[in-house]
């Protein structure tokens, strides 16, 4: 398992470590193009690490701080009984079919 995670660590080291190539790409050479029109989805050529590092190929992130909320617990458990269900079936019946085997001697 140790070797497991070793290698898993040195493959994303590897990985991240990749350089970027967005500034070679042929379309990124104009320095005319508009930038609201350029569309990096036709780019064949990129060779982003598969980390998303790069500046066409990743993913703008935000922080938003965390809210904390104070939930006041009641613990007021009602024993009041709240129904109104009455059984037809009676219990209390002793037949004495119920009886415990008795040894014939």
């Amino acid at each position: 398992m140790k070797i497991l995670a070793f290698i898993l660590a040195l493959t994303i080291l590897f990985l991240s470590a990749k350089p970027c190539s967005d500034g070679q790409n042929f379309e990124d050479q104009k320095h005319e193009e508009i930038s609201v029109n350029h569309n990096h989805q036709e780019d064949s050529d990129d060779s982003c690490p598969i980390t998303c590092i790069c500046n066409c190929c990743g993913i703008s992130m935000t922080y938003e701080p965390l809210a904390t909320y104070n939930f006041i617990l009641q613990i007021d458990i009602s024993t009041e009984l709240i129904s109104t269900y009455q059984s037809n079936y009676r219990f209390d019946v002793h037949a004495n079919i119920w009886q415990p085997p008795q040894i014939i001697s």
